[in-house]
């Protein structure tokens, strides 16, 4: 809005900026392989190596393609923080239905917790149980049910405002009261409003016909249709908001019978959720009974789990989603669970016996990586937060290509290849290997020879793939420097050498294709990465940390913009999305991450043709900061003097 100004002077106007663009993460990495346990084909994020082990059980034994574990404990050993794996695999756990009682059928599925044949030998008891039953019991009554206050007294006379009542005995009766005054076929319903101590009712309205009704007698009404509440008798020692907390399900029978909800319970009073459906009897001889509807839930397999008195309800106390916490099954419901109350919601009461479950079988898995690596690479395309992809041990052509393919794809994540296992003079099976999964995008590097490590689990020396190790140092360089350095020069921890020795002259000629080569130098005893290529046949994006820079960046701008989208596309616009990039760029200009930038929005990009199609062009052009990769070191003898002539 334009300032009007009327006196001389210096006026104040202030602006909005942009928001300011935040850097996104760029070390959480995504694994994918065979494990001992765990969800199949489902992402799961971890923070830990222990996490690992409780989730997908650590170490597999000697195997083909085992390097999941191997390369999760790596990442973690080297400073990684965030991962999510993918396993693949053939197994399934057990399970069985329980089904609902009625049509609609939100039923309970157990599920084995242990993958495999094991879980067939499960069973799942559904007994029915009450808990207002066990605690009558508790309290010392022999009845499984309450009985709904049926008070009844004779009716001696009325008062002048035929309000008050004189009656044998007004025992019994509370405020709040439904009553049937009646005497032969006069009747008529009202509700207490007080009590008094001489033997006086008094209700609500005068009451009609009450000539006709002395003599006769006022007892507690029918329960009604629509009624929410009603009182029951409540033996000594009984806590009836315990024994009917909010959630329970009820019976209430009296010639007819109906299940509803508690809403709450105190005193005596009872009150419901959902009001009454049927009428219910308080003429006698017998009255109405309240009974709960709570089932037990008996798991069996090797030791055996009783959880009692459970409900459907997520009101009630003993909900079974958190009151069943089983070492032997979880319990679930459909997603999402139909909808509406149901007369009784509660699995039937059988046996059922768990069923379904196969053990898996992991060099089908592993074959089926190698056929269908898209199968679980799809699984990462909606997590935005992945940046660095493996597929650990996997250095078959169709898996490593349909991963490169799958970072280029997204355009926000990058690819770390293991080389394959060579040791052939001039390694001619890595060079195959490169070939194949060249591109000139940039998007992915592969790294030689594997390294020699100690199983900490067995104890044993064996030759893992590096790809875990150097993702660790991806992200601890990352945290430690920033994502515009290099991650090399790095000693790889846990390495204790290399499965090849790679002299000087080896590494050459593999290093100028693009293939990133582990060391052990004569000073250390510790393997170094030693390179930082890209597989990229195009030399603008030949390094890792430039690649990774501009995915970076990419990703900050477009999420640190986003808030412009609709926004009328003006030079106002222009300006304050001007103003937001270059203040990002510039802090990580700061940080030595790039040389310089310019950042362009103008109308020669943003024409009016072009503006009248909802379109707004930026141009941003970066000069990354390349990795000093090749020191070249000029000395020579100098004879003396008092100065230096530089050229």
């Amino acid at each position: 809005m334009a300032t009007q100004v009327s006196y001389p002077g210096i006026y104040i106007q202030e602006f909005t900026p942009g928001a300011p663009i935040q850097g996104v993460s760029t070390s959480t990495a995504a694994f994918i392989g065979t494990a001992l346990s765990g969800p199949i084909n489902q992402p799961t994020q971890l923070t830990s190596w222990d996490t690992f082990q409780s989730v997908f059980g650590g170490f597999i034994p000697q195997e083909a393609n085992r390097y999941l574990a191997p390369a999760v404990y790596g990442f973690f050993q080297n400073g990684g923080t965030t991962c999510y794996i993918v396993r693949a695999g053939t197994g399934a756990m057990a399970s069985a239905t329980l089904l609902t009682r009625g049509t609609a059928k939100p039923d309970l599925t157990a599920t084995a917790i242990a993958e495999g044949t094991i879980g067939n030998s499960i069973t799942a008891q559904v007994v029915d149980s009450s808990r207002l039953a066990a605690m009558l019991k508790a309290a010392g009554s022999a009845d499984t049910t309450l009985t709904a206050v049926h008070t009844s007294t004779g009716i001696t006379s009325f008062d002048a405002t035929n309000t008050q009542i004189t009656v044998t005995s007004n025992t019994g009766f509370a405020v709040g009261d439904r009553v049937l005054l009646e005497n032969g076929a006069t009747q008529v319903t009202t509700t207490i409003t007080a009590t008094q101590s001489t033997n006086v009712i008094v209700v609500v309205a005068p009451v009609a016909s009450h000539a006709a009704l002395v003599g006769g007698t006022v007892r507690i009404a029918d329960l009604q249709p629509g009624q929410l509440t009603f009182r029951v008798v409540v033996p000594s020692g009984l806590v009836l908001s315990q024994a009917l907390p909010t959630g329970a399900l009820i019976t209430v029978s009296g010639g007819t019978s109906e299940n509803v909800t508690v809403a709450s319970a105190g005193g005596d009073t009872i009150t419901l959720a959902t009001a009454l459906a049927q009428t219910h009897s308080m003429a006698g001889p017998s009255y109405p009974q309240v009974a709960s509807l709570e089932f037990d839930l008996i798991v069996t397999a090797a030791t055996s789990e009783t959880w009692p008195q459970l409900s459907m309800n997520p009101l009630h106390p003993s909900y079974w989603a958190t009151a069943v916490q089983s070492q032997i099954i979880t319990l679930s419901l459909p997603t999402p669970p139909p909808s509406g109350p149901l007369p009784d919601p509660r699995p039937a009461d059988a046996v059922y016996n768990l069923s379904g479950g196969l053990d898996d079988d992991r060099d089908t898995a592993t074959d089926d990586i190698k056929t269908n690596p898209n199968t679980y690479l799809n699984t990462l395309v909606p997590l935005q937060d992945v940046d660095i992809v493996a597929i650990p041990g996997f250095t078959d052509a169709n898996s490593q290509q349909a991963l490169v393919t799958h970072c280029e794809n997204l355009f926000n994540r990058f690819a770390v290849l293991d080389g394959v296992q060579d040791t052939a003079v001039g390694f001619p099976n890595l060079l195959t290997q490169y070939g194949q999964v060249r591109t000139p995008n940039g998007f992915a590097a592969i790294y030689f020879p594997w390294i020699q490590v100690v199983n900490p689990q067995s104890g044993l020396t064996e030759y893992w793939p590096p790809c875990g190790h150097v993702i660790g140092i991806y992200a601890q360089t990352d945290q430690s420097r920033g994502v515009y350095k290099a991650p090399a020069n790095v000693p790889v921890a846990g390495a204790l050498g290399l499965q090849s020795l790679l002299s000087n002259a080896d590494q050459g000629p593999l290093n100028l294709l693009g293939i990133n080569i582990l060391r052990v130098f004569p000073e250390q005893s510790q393997p170094l990465v030693w390179g930082a290529r890209t597989t990229s046949t195009d030399s603008n994006w030949q390094y890792i940390n430039v690649r990774r820079l501009f995915i970076y960046l990419e990703q900050s701008v477009e999420q640190g913009i986003r808030w412009a989208v609709f926004e009328p596309n003006n030079p106002t616009l222009w300006k304050k999305l001007t103003r937001t990039i270059t203040q990002f760029l510039n802090a990580v200009q700061a940080d030595g991450g790039i040389i310089s930038f310019y950042v362009r929005i103008d109308s020669a990009l943003n024409p009016p043709s072009t503006q009248a199609l909802g379109q707004l062009y930026i141009e941003v052009g970066i000069q990354p900061a390349y990795p000093a990769e090749f020191i070249i070191l000029r000395m020579g003898i100098w004879q003396g003097g008092s100065s230096v002539t530089e050229s």
